[in-house]
């Protein structure tokens, strides 16, 4: 099996945070859970992660804070808002920030799996496009 794809949730409700590890547990994926954003955070300065889902409305700092100090702390990493209060401005401000996908609540497991899929080839494009941009290293003779 080649390298394992790392995902953080961070969402309050137990109950969501259990299905989205159910879910992405099936496909192998190595899941963290966290119930709130600093928590998250201080988990992400110690390892690299692929993805996040992160829910809109958190206790404290809400998701699309998280996601602006995600985006800080390591530009690489994939963020999909998951939210059941989903409003046109929200949901810009999402995807301005930088957001992959705007996720509204309940959700399919196929919704899931798709967003991951989406996220891992975003992610590979951006870094053969960077490896390309360095291109041959030294002089050509």
């Amino acid at each position: 099996m080649a390298e394992s794809v790392r995902i953080m949730v961070i969402d309050d409700e137990p109950s969501i945070l259990e299905s989205f590890k159910m879910i992405l547990k099936i496909k192998d994926y190595d899941v963290s859970t966290f119930p709130d954003g600093p928590t998250a955070l201080s988990q992400l300065e110690k390892g690299k992660f692929d993805m996040a889902f992160i829910d809109y409305k958190l206790p404290g700092m809400d998701g699309l804070e998280v996601l602006k100090k995600i985006k800080e702390t390591d530009p690489e990493v994939e963020v999909v808002i998951v939210t059941a209060y989903a409003t046109e401005a929200s949901h810009a401000n999402a995807i301005t920030l930088g957001a992959l996908e705007y996720l509204r609540k309940p959700f399919l497991m196929e919704e899931i799996y798709e967003l991951v899929d989406r996220g891992l080839r975003r992610k590979r494009s951006k870094t053969t496009r960077r490896e390309g941009e360095m291109g041959p290293i030294g002089p050509i003779h």
